[in-house]
């Protein structure tokens, strides 16, 4: 689709002010009219360079880890755009197999290499619609399903609301976001057991760490077929100096695992699975701007997971 006219000046605000993503610059009015073409470009980084299938990726997190990427999978939901005056206008998504309603699926798994899969798959980096005519300064989006949809049998459901690896079994939800890697060495696995005395320790290595980000504390009323979480776990993103038609939003690798340490894993589930007392989920989760506790978006900090840069 034609990018967005250039009256659209879109700059992504964010909780962040983001001084690395420069400026969105200033465009003649567009003539009145209906909606505006949008699309909205993703990719993925570490250490500056694009992050990959079959590309070792070295110096992530808190042991400078050198991983194979496995998975790279994330939702993205309720996307606005952002006035001067800080008012928000939704985007309306186009319809697509990867976009339904208010939802789009960003996928960088293309099964090139082993760790990935191995066999060729599909892959999405690009979400596209229409706003209406309009000057804009900025953006806002969410990682994650909207409630309404999140939580229907992916068996049934609509495209890319169908695809299983994003199925979240014990939550009868989705997984916001697939982010797995695997280590060189692998993953150590300690546990200690405190019912015994003394306590007793185990260990075992695993291959991949997971971070799988999702709703949590999830219960179901049989009666009405509805459910109910605890923990809403949606990370909220606003950016600022976006311009769709120069440059592209990235997640960095780099700022999702920074102080993480992707070689051992010592409670819950392996890697970050959300769960509000893992250990592993505390930086995942700081990084992210998630409060742990609540999954509600935290009150402080700048996000830095996600980033503006030249396309």
């Amino acid at each position: 689709m034609k990018a967005i006219s250039r009256a659209v000046s879109l700059s992504l605000i964010s909780v962040a002010v983001l001084a690395a993503c420069g400026g969105g610059s200033d465009s003649t009015p567009a003539a009145p009219g209906g909606p505006r073409s949008v699309s909205i470009s993703f990719d993925m980084i570490a250490n500056g360079v694009a992050a990959k299938c079959g590309t070792p990726i070295t110096g992530l997190g808190s042991k400078s880890s050198t991983v194979d990427l496995q998975n790279a999978s994330f939702y993205v939901s309720n996307i606005n755009f952002v006035d001067a005056a800080g008012n928000l206008t939704p985007v309306t998504l186009a319809s697509n197999d990867w976009q339904y309603d208010k939802v789009a699926l960003i996928n960088f798994n293309d099964g090139s290499s082993t760790a990935c899969g191995g066999k060729a798959q599909a892959s999405n980096a690009v979400i596209t619609g229409t706003v209406p005519a309009g000057n804009y300064v900025g953006i806002q989006y969410e990682i994650g399903v909207p409630e309404s949809l999140n939580h229907t049998d992916y068996a049934s459901a609509p495209k890319p609301l169908n695809v299983q690896s994003m199925a979240w079994s014990w939550t009868s939800g989705r997984k916001f976001m697939l982010l797995e890697v695997n280590p060189v060495g692998g993953v150590i696995v300690t546990r200690t057991n405190n019912t015994t005395n003394p306590p007793t320790v185990t260990s075992s290595t695993q291959a991949s760490w997971y971070t799988h980000l999702g709703a949590t504390g999830c219960t179901s009323d049989a009666t009405k077929g509805t459910y109910a979480c605890t923990n809403a776990n949606r990370m909220l993103v606003r950016l600022n100096s976006f311009n769709p038609d120069t440059q592209k939003i990235t997640l960095d690798l780099n700022a999702m695992y920074n102080n993480v340490d992707l070689s051992s894993d010592t409670a819950g589930a392996p890697g970050c699975m959300s769960g509000k007392t893992d250990t592993e989920c505390q930086g995942i989760f700081s990084n992210m701007k998630i409060d742990l506790n609540t999954g509600a978006p935290a009150t402080a900090g700048i996000q830095s997971v996600f980033i503006a840069r030249a396309k």
